[in-house]
């Protein structure tokens, strides 16, 4: 069976938890005073009636000794009824009580009388109606001998019997100020619940907006607590979502301008050979297979990078010499940058150990694809130097290159996807815009950042920082 209150709307739910609340405040406060009342009001009269108990005791075994019986106090009780009886009876009359001088010389309180009870010697009642052993009582001693016991009924059995006075006035007093107290809360607390259920409907209306691809959507958010910090990262989301999607629409766009341009050269020569303006030669079947193999290279860039994103490209760590891959990446592309007249330097400090967790095989792959980009973008003659070096924390490989540098703008953007600089958009280079972004991603695979900046040799510089380990 479903809980109704499920389908409660926040606000409703807020009003009946402040009430409900109120409410148990309320019964709480009523158990407290029943319970004050019982330990502290009952308990406080219990041992002023100990003390009285005893003074009765005194005085009627004083009285004994100068009666010989309880005759004398019989007696004066029986008057007394007859003459309640008598008045009742005739209200109109003015009857006279009877002289009851023993009765209040043990007594003179007409409280104490209601309760007094007086026992023989074998425990019998002798006035008033009560369990012996259910009473606090005290003995009668005359002469070293009990003649009797006197006691009183207990506060706590007339407050069941009759029902106190002061204690149903207070207790009616009290509800009476807790029916106004919930009224004036339940109509503050409605407005309050009103106003704490705002946000939360905002944030719910934005969020329907967000699903429904209004990525433009933000909230005005005010103040510090926890429902400001939701609407905040509310905010930050919606953000996040629309750079997504623009991203998104940017690739989708940039991929296919990229995959057009090789597609039509294809096309168009082999067009030309099927209407015999070109005639099929190894020139013209290697033009084919160059653009071929262009296409088929940033295939190749765009799965490895999609890879990466879904998180299902592999990396295969194991214990690896930085300055070893380093080296062998630099060997085996120094006689293409002494073709391109451009100097490559290797500066590597000496005595200390690059050992970290790694793959081989991705960093070879991404100082490959750094010396790369050098090599293309840099102008003959130039020069391109990579440092190594390590720090407590981490180790920094730093790829400074010669001129042309780039500007600000450019510095920020060259590690996205399909981004390159104004100078280097033409086809002679070769260049895909994918390169960094590979490397950015084999980086954000080892933990490590990379960041461009301007190189003192009038070029641009990539620092890059692999963290290190416990292997190291």
């Amino acid at each position: 069976m479903k809980n109704p209150f499920h389908f409660f709307q926040i606000r409703h739910k807020l009003f009946a938890i402040f009430v409900l609340s109120n409410v148990l405040v309320i019964v709480s406060m009523w158990q407290v005073f029943q319970w004050s009342f019982d330990k502290g009001f009952v308990s406080y009269t219990d041992e002023r009636d100990a003390e009285f108990v005893k003074q009765m005791s005194t005085r009627s075994g004083n009285l004994y000794f100068y009666y010989k019986n309880w005759d004398f106090l019989v007696e004066e009780i029986r008057q007394e009824v007859n003459w309640k009886k008598a008045k009742l009876q005739n209200m109109r009359d003015l009857i006279p009580p009877p002289s009851t001088p023993n009765l209040d010389l043990i007594y003179p309180s007409q409280y104490f009388r209601t309760r007094f009870l007086l026992f023989d010697k074998n425990q019998k009642p002798i006035i008033g109606k009560g369990a012996f052993k259910k009473v606090k009582t005290e003995p009668v001693i005359v002469n070293s001998e009990t003649v009797g016991y006197v006691g009183l009924k207990s506060v706590k059995e007339l407050v069941q019997d009759h029902t106190l006075r002061f204690v149903k006035q207070q207790g009616e007093a009290l509800l009476l100020i807790s029916a106004f107290m919930l009224t004036i809360a339940a109509l503050l607390t409605w407005p309050l619940a009103q106003w704490l259920s705002t946000p939360i409907c905002s944030m719910r209306r934005a969020t329907r907006k967000l699903a429904a691809g209004e990525f433009e959507t933000r909230l005005k958010v005010k103040g510090h607590d926890e429902v400001a910090d939701l609407g905040r990262d509310l905010n930050n989301l919606a953000k996040t979502l629309d750079k997504t999607r623009q991203a998104r629409k940017r690739w989708v766009a940039d991929t296919a301008h990229e995959l057009r341009t090789p597609v039509a050269i294809l096309r168009g020569e082999i067009e030309a050979m099927q209407d015999g303006i070109i005639k099929m030669s190894p020139e013209s079947l290697e033009s084919l297979l160059q653009e071929t193999m262009h296409i088929g290279r940033m295939i190749d860039d765009l799965n490895q990078l999609s890879m990466h994103d879904m998180g299902s490209l592999d990396y295969h760590m194991e214990p690896s010499n930085i300055d070893e891959v380093l080296q062998d990446t630099v060997q085996a592309m120094t006689r293409t940058f002494n073709d391109e007249n451009i100097e490559l330097t290797l500066q590597v400090e000496k005595k200390t150990k690059y050992a970290l967790m790694a793959d081989r095989d991705r960093l070879f792959q991404l100082f490959s694809n750094l010396m790369n980009n050098s090599l293309k973008y840099t102008d003959a003659p130039g020069s391109l130097l990579i440092t190594l070096s390590k720090t407590a924390d981490v180790i920094e490989i730093h790829f400074e290159d010669s001129s042309p540098g780039v500007s600000n703008e450019d510095k920020d953007r060259i590690f996205e996807q399909f981004y390159r600089v104004e100078n280097s958009r033409n086809r002679a280079t070769g260049g895909r815009g994918l390169g960094l972004a590979i490397c950015n991603q084999i980086i954000d695979g080892h933990n490590g950042s990379m960041s461009a900046y301007h190189s003192p040799q009038g070029g641009l510089g990539i620092k890059i920082n692999l963290p290190l380990n416990q292997q190291d």
